[in-house]
């Protein structure tokens, strides 16, 4: 008998992931995360919730084992994680954000759609309505922005402008809108516009509300792969839209750069896709379940920076920031052939 030469380790870790990330979403649906602040039995959770005491200590041991729960003297307790992320109560909730974007980039129908392809009119209309909540989306991602991704943006943008500068900003398919809002906050003379479609706008307009910065933020509905955006910006976001942007990629960065003052600049998030489209992995999963379903919507890396290049764009070298943030930081383009902030 010939023994195998490669070891299944890879297969069986992956299953143990699939297994974790099911308790996970066990977890947050069964909202145990709530009753874990401090030290507490699994006899007094199942008393306030009705669930079945010995299984319920068979589940808490298990998110003890995984990494999720502290355990002590038969008490379960969150981790310092689990408890900022995944208790209701946390300000930096994400249970509803994880179990959302699970329910938009799972595979449960990828055997389905393999064996018998896409919808036609999803592959006809290439838009995404049919598929995704953008307005629940927006809603989700309010918190989960303020998790890292603004944090890296704002670190990085304080090495370009002075924090007094009277900047108008233009935060393009903003989404929740967070960016440009932590920014002026970040920026007290800092004012600007948030731009989103129709269906999506009310949920900056109520969070620009909240902070009370109507005076500061505007909010402009539209469809900015077709319509005005405005000019005389000092600094443009555009968090992942250029990978959305199809066969508009050349119109909407050419768009850009003519509503960009002279000196200013844009600040580009992308998924960074490679042209054999295998690579970076989490963006090529993540948006598996949608390609399959017939939308055509990841433009490559290589694409949009040749754009950006016929736009007139350059980018910008930014000093190193710590691995973490470093990981969320997008990149900083300029028209101008000088280097230095924005004045």
């Amino acid at each position: 008998m010939e023994y195998p030469t490669h070891s299944p380790r890879k297969f069986l870790g992956m299953l143990q992931q699939y297994r974790e990330t099911q308790l996970l979403f066990a977890g947050i649906s069964l909202k145990v995360f709530d009753f874990l602040k401090h030290d507490t039995s699994a006899e007094k959770i199942a008393s306030l919730t009705g669930y079945d005491e010995r299984n319920l200590t068979l589940f808490l041991n298990s998110l003890a084992a995984i990494g999720l729960l502290e355990k002590s003297n038969h008490q379960y307790r969150n981790t310092p994680e689990a408890e900022l992320y995944l208790n209701q109560s946390s300000s930096s909730y994400l249970g509803g954000y994880l179990t959302f974007w699970n329910q938009m980039t799972g595979l449960d129908q990828v055997e389905e759609l393999v064996r018998l392809g896409p919808d036609p009119a999803i592959l006809k209309q290439n838009e995404g309505k049919e598929l995704f909540d953008f307005c629940k989306l927006a809603r989700l991602t309010a918190v989960e922005v303020r998790t890292g991704r603004v944090q890296s943006f704002l670190r990085a943008a304080a090495q370009l402008a002075e924090p007094a500068a009277p900047l108008r900003i233009l935060d393009l398919g903003g989404g929740s809108g967070m960016m440009a809002i932590e920014f002026v906050r970040q920026f007290p003379l800092a004012s600007g516009v948030i731009f989103e479609q129709p269906g999506v706008a009310d949920v900056p307009e109520e969070l620009v509300a909240e902070e009370h910065l109507e005076h500061r933020l505007t909010i402009m509905r539209g469809d900015f792969m077709t319509d005005p955006i405005g000019n005389n910006y000092d600094l443009i976001i555009a968090s992942g839209i250029l990978d959305f942007a199809s066969a508009n990629l050349k119109e909407l960065t050419t768009k850009m750069a003519q509503a960009l003052t002279p000196s200013g600049y844009l600040y580009l998030v992308s998924h960074k896709v490679s042209d054999d489209y295998i690579a970076p992995k989490k963006s090529i999963v993540g948006w598996l379940s949608s390609h399959l379903a017939g939308l055509d919507i990841l433009q490559t890396r290589s694409n949009i920076e040749l754009a950006l290049t016929s736009a007139g764009f350059r980018k910008m070298e930014i000093k190193p920031l710590d691995g973490a943030i470093q990981s969320l930081m997008g990149e900083f383009y300029t028209k101008r052939h000088i280097t230095g902030g924005i004045s």
